[in-house]
């Protein structure tokens, strides 16, 4: 290693260099309150420049501090890590169920691995050590949760497409970050005071291009220390992580796919939106700041948003009538006056219930709203008959006749399990194969077989007639399923399971 960095800094010991920006941002150690640490670093990143950043570091090296053997030098400790890094990657991400496992997990458990994988790079062996966090603004906990955590799932798979290639080291590109390099020494006029003995240089490319290895460096140690705590919990059923473990082990592979990739188009708080034109503020652009009607705000705590004076002038012959006096929303896409407003644009179930509102012609506010609509194909005519009476009676969820040919209402309390089975009902309702008759089946044979009047095969009978001579064996078969599982049914397994993912179900009480 070159006499300059022992005389100087060692790479061995990166503490000999004084924590500047730490100092500067007045940042809380992570062993005294981690979650304060990360709030504070994430502050300071963003209100920094890269050349702010490369200020502070050039305050007590310069490029004279440098030489090429000593570039060479850190450049191959870079390649070091970044090959067992990759390794990791493609053991990782090469096996499909491990995106699922980390899509699954509830936001705090998420934050936790991000914050190990942040606490281990800044304990790992870099010049500037806790301050390479300054040099890296992607890397934050509240980038790696965005679409409940896909955006750490897409980091990653980023950085493994990077060290594919076959130039070593491979540096991460930044915008922010490369608006540093070839920066003047903004120290370099102030230094009369140096010694003679090392005259400090009025570049800083090289100090630029030592930060941008520490940087990589920085990134690199993080992935490796928050995929170990990842893959650490899964090996050891950690507590944050046996319920998704539950799911995965109990559930059909493409069940817990699909509960995952719904978990990455739900929002985490509602859209702001113009009550006139309905954009959004990323529609219009960066700069552009939404008014809130004051009226509404001061007297009714309700909020009405504008893009600007224009579009409020043009919404006042509606907005007047209601202003001041009582809360009216328009329920726009995605904000608080939309009940589906966690449901990003594209999600499935979401654009079921709203393309079942314009079939309706109506708003659909509860879970009762969901109606049954009209058959692709033909149905026999006893389906048709409950079809009629569902429409007729909306707080029912399936009707049941006994012997004697009299309507029992079927009506399921459970939101969760209630949303499952008027989905499925839809389907079997509108489609010609009837899948889904099975899990509908299954539930209403153990709630009701014992109901006064109802039996097993009176229930059967009539799920025969409506949906066909092979409904019985069907729901049969799912019996069978269910029961060497030993678990509830379908219906109720799934509810379950998805609870331990999305929570209790409650909030679909307020659809």
């Amino acid at each position: 290693m070159a006499s300059a960095i022992k005389d100087h800094t060692t790479v061995e010991k990166p503490n000999d260099l004084p924590p500047l920006l730490s100092k500067k941002f007045n940042i809380t150690d992570d062993k005294q309150d981690v979650l304060k640490w990360d709030k504070e670093w994430e502050a300071a990143i963003a209100s920094s420049t890269a050349a702010d950043v490369l200020k502070e570091i050039t305050r007590f090296l310069d490029d004279s501090f440098f030489t090429p053997s000593d570039i060479e030098f850190i450049q191959e400790d870079l390649c070091s890590v970044q090959n067992k890094v990759a390794k990791i990657l493609r053991d990782v991400l090469g096996k499909d169920h491990f995106d699922t496992i980390w899509l699954l997990l509830n936001a705090a458990e998420k934050r936790r691995h991000i914050l190990e994988g942040l606490k281990g790079a800044s304990t790992a062996r870099t010049l500037w050590g806790k301050d390479c966090r300054a040099l890296c603004p992607e890397v934050t906990v509240s980038n790696f949760l965005t679409q409940s955590g896909k955006g750490f799932l897409d980091f990653l798979t980023r950085v493994l497409e990077t060290y594919e290639s076959s130039i070593r080291p491979v540096f991460l590109p930044n915008p922010w970050w490369e608006q540093a390099s070839n920066l003047p020494n903004p120290w370099w006029e102030q230094a009369s005071d140096v010694p003679p003995a090392r005259q400090i240089s009025q570049s800083t490319k090289l100090v630029f291009e030592v930060a941008t290895i520490d940087r990589n460096k920085f990134i690199a140690h993080f992935v490796m220390f928050s995929v170990f705590s990842i893959v650490g919990d899964i090996a050891n059923r950690g507590e944050g992580m046996k319920g998704v473990l539950h799911v995965m082990e109990n559930t059909e592979g493409y069940m817990a796919r699909s509960i995952a990739q719904v978990k990455t188009t739900l929002r985490d708080k509602p859209l702001i939106r113009c009550d006139n034109c309905t954009k959004t503020p990323e529609d219009i652009g960066q700069g552009v700041r939404f008014m809130v009607c004051s009226a509404c705000k001061t007297k009714l705590n309700f909020e009405v948003h504008y893009c600007s004076q224009s579009c409020q002038k043009q919404d006042w012959s509606i907005h007047k009538k209601a202003c001041g006096k009582k809360p009216v929303s328009k329920g726009l896409t995605g904000t608080k006056g939309d009940s589906l407003w966690a449901f990003g644009d594209s999600n499935p179930s979401a654009d079921l219930i709203r393309s079942l509102e314009k079939k309706e012609g109506r708003d659909l506010r509860s879970l009762r709203d969901i109606g049954v609509n009209p058959c692709k194909g033909k149905r026999s005519p006893a389906a048709e008959l409950q079809a009629n009476m569902l429409e007729a009676d909306r707080n029912v969820d399936y009707f049941l006749f006994t012997a004697k040919g009299e309507p029992v209402r079927f009506v399921i309390d459970d939101p969760g399990a209630k949303m499952i089975f008027r989905i499925t009902r839809g389907t079997v309702m509108t489609q010609n194969d009837d899948t889904g008759i099975e899990a509908m089946g299954e539930y209403m044979l153990k709630l009701m077989s014992g109901y006064p009047g109802l039996s097993r095969d009176i229930i059967l009978k009539q799920l025969c007639e409506e949906h066909g001579a092979g409904t019985a064996k069907k729901i049969v078969e799912l019996e069978q399923k269910t029961r060497q599982r030993g678990k509830g049914t379908f219906i109720e397994s799934w509810v379950k399971d998805s609870a331990s993912v999305f929570g209790d179900w409650s909030w679909l009480g307020l659809l």
